[in-house]
């Protein structure tokens, strides 16, 4: 069900399409920081996705990076001074279950973030991640929504980021929103015309994502 992000095809697909978009990825792709695509994990790195996204949930990225770089260093020893928004070497549901609340908390993380990954470490057998890599996306979600913390937008990050799906859209990301508003002729009231929009792009919508972000954001996206 993981395919690498054809950007050749996409953008043939693009130019018949969507003209609008077609120009958006071609210059996202040829920029001096261009889009940076996706990578699949291994599914040894599937939970401390899902922890590194628990952490980043209402706090600024600067800010998330920062708290993840001291849970990452206190749960698996690993000292770094940064990391990528999608590095997280060894967490694991174990190694996460041995360190004491109270420490977890020092690392910046609130008491509710802390009840998320710690009950989300105690149950992470129960999710069936073994077969993620051929499972259809809206099962992938389904079964990710079961976590504490979890939403339908943290499961969509995950099978871009983590999966690397190539057909992934959020409708549930501001961003996104409001970088479609910026570059079409469509108001937030508009959903039929979105939607049709959006599934235009299809089955590349992935890249048109990181497209409508790096133009957002004036720069490639940190995976």
């Amino acid at each position: 069900m993981t395919f690498p992000i054809d950007t050749q095809a996409a953008l043939k697909h693009f130019i018949v399409v969507d003209p609008t978009m077609a120009a958006l990825v071609s210059t996202a792709l040829t920029a001096p920081a261009p889009i940076a695509l996706p990578e699949a994990k291994s599914q040894s790195d599937y939970f401390g996705s899902i922890v590194r996204s628990i952490v980043s949930q209402q706090i600024s990225v600067k800010a998330a990076d920062a708290v993840f770089v001291r849970v990452l260093a206190r749960v698996s020893g690993v000292e770094v001074v940064r990391t990528q928004r999608r590095d997280t070497p060894g967490i694991t549901p174990e190694r996460v279950l041995a360190v004491p609340e109270d420490e977890l908390r020092a690392c910046g993380l609130s008491l509710q973030k802390t009840k998320y990954i710690r009950h989300n470490a105690l149950v992470w057998d129960s999710i069936d991640t073994k077969h993620f890599a051929t499972r259809p996306d809206n099962e992938i979600i389904e079964e990710l929504v079961k976590l504490y913390g979890i939403g339908r937008w943290t499961a969509e990050m995950f099978l871009m980021f983590t999966l690397a799906r190539p057909d992934v859209f959020s409708f549930g990301d501001l961003g996104l929103m409001q970088s479609i508003y910026e570059h079409y002729p469509v108001k937030p009231h508009h959903v039929r015309k979105i939607n049709t929009l959006v599934e235009s792009w299809a089955p590349h919508r992935t890249l048109a994502s990181l497209a409508l972000w790096w133009h957002k954001d004036g720069g490639p996206v940190l995976l």
